[in-house]
């Protein structure tokens, strides 16, 4: 995962027009190169960040922002801009704030407001549900969770399943982690457990698990379903079963989400932020988050 250069960014943070104009010519919002009323010619005006059909009996204006994520937000465009460039480089709230001499409540809202869209491009579709037939998927599970006051033991979170499909190719993992799902759970038992597997992955697929009961019924609902008794070992000596690749995946989704987002509230959003970033870790995620 990258992010274009910070230099090479720096004169749309500057100014306003500059940051509409940069949108504009890498095609990041929409052109209204004809009015759509009259259908003759319009000219953008980058002060009012409009496009002005230029017809005298007409005068249709319209914003290029129009249907994207940045339209209708209180700070100038430039600054919008920054911040979702900072958020994308994972700089934490009071880094944004402090740097920019924005209220660290107002940076909360736009990094929230940038997580629901990737939480919205990431909605389940039937047709991109993970396995499939000779493909196999390794499922977990585990709980975010923090503690309360910030000392004992853990009694607040919640518990996410996790799984990520191996490649055909000697065992890599598919794609760098591209085809994985993460979901939080409201309880941990096997109904749960079963729905969700049903919805994002494919029947006829190989599920490896560790032995916890909730898994048992696997078998009966259309998966090939093979263990690893991590009482015994990690890996099965002798069918070379383990889940190590989603379990490895624990420690750096934890480290990714401070302890006051790890609750039920928040969770979600922070789990789709992580898969993506996943999913895009050969992208440039600042054009890529642009361009969609």
């Amino acid at each position: 995962m990258f992010i274009e250069s910070y230099k090479d960014l720096k004169h749309i943070f500057d100014s306003e027009q500059e940051a509409l104009k940069y949108l504009i010519e890498n095609k990041y919002v929409n052109q209204f190169n004809k009015c759509n009323i009259c259908h003759n010619d319009t000219k953008l005006n980058l002060n009012k960040k409009l496009y002005v059909c230029k017809y005298y009996k007409c005068r249709k204006a319209i914003s290029p922002l129009k249907e994207t994520i940045f339209n209708k937000l209180r700070l100038p465009l430039n600054i919008q801009l920054h911040i979702l460039y900072l958020f994308l480089g994972k700089a934490p709230p009071s880094f944004i704030s402090s740097s920019l001499q924005i209220d660290k409540n107002t940076v909360s809202n736009y990094n929230k407001l940038f997580r629901k869209y990737i939480k919205n491009k990431q909605l389940i579709n039937p047709k991109n549900k993970i396995g499939g037939r000779n493909e196999i998927i390794e499922i977990d599970e585990t709980k975010i969770a923090k503690r309360k006051y910030n000392k004992g033991h853990r009694v607040e979170g919640s518990w996410v399943i996790g799984g990520i499909q191996r490649s055909r190719l000697k065992n890599k993992i598919e794609n760098e982690n591209k085809k994985m799902f993460l979901v939080p759970i409201e309880e941990r038992n096997i109904e749960n457990i079963n729905d969700i597997i049903i919805k994002y992955v494919k029947k006829g697929t190989t599920i490896y698990t560790d032995c916890w009961k909730g898994y048992n019924e696997l078998n009966k609902i259309g998966y090939k379903h093979k263990t690893v008794n991590h009482k015994k070992y990690f890996k099965d000596p002798i069918t070379g079963i383990h889940t190590n690749t989603i379990e490895g995946t624990w420690n750096g989704l934890k480290q990714s989400i401070i302890p006051r987002n790890r609750n039920k509230k928040n969770i979600l959003l922070h789990l789709k932020e992580y898969q993506w970033r996943k999913k895009n870790r050969e992208n440039d995620i600042w054009k890529k988050f642009l361009k969609d």
